[in-house]
């Protein structure tokens, strides 16, 4: 379990943090309005408050936290293998979970699917700074 303590908090926080800032840019000026369509709303009817950005901070920086762990813990070291971890973590446990609610709740599928590429492409970008900035 010593791999746990063998992760690069910076690059961890900088994870968190680009999660957020990503995710502004592809739920804003990227793709806000065919996510609007997507849910069925209009902007003036979604609403956000500072404080409702904390919890999806919180949970940036724990994927990043396990993220950077689970290559550390397996020395992956070149950097398509830290693309491709991070993007078969998402794909095989955090997009089949999130069928599985959405399914559950009736989330249109295109909500779904635009939420899948954004975390994919996270997930990826940031296995490879992991394994860049060791």
């Amino acid at each position: 379990m010593g791999f746990f303590t063998e992760v690069n908090w910076i690059a961890v926080i900088v994870g968190g943090i680009f999660n957020m800032a990503f995710g502004a840019l592809w739920y804003g000026p990227l793709f806000g309005k065919v996510w609007l369509r997507a849910i069925g709303k209009a902007p003036d009817e979604v609403q956000s408050s500072g404080t409702m950005y904390i919890l999806p901070l919180i949970a940036g920086l724990v994927s990043s936290y396990l993220l950077a762990a689970l290559i550390a813990g397996l020395s992956i070291a070149l950097w398509w293998q830290g693309v491709l971890m991070g993007a078969i973590l998402y794909l095989g446990i955090g997009s089949t979970a999130t069928l599985t609610t959405g399914t559950f709740e009736g989330s249109p599928r295109g909500a779904w699917l635009l939420f899948t590429l954004y975390q994919v492409i996270v997930f990826a970008v940031l296995g490879l700074v992991f394994v860049l900035w060791t």
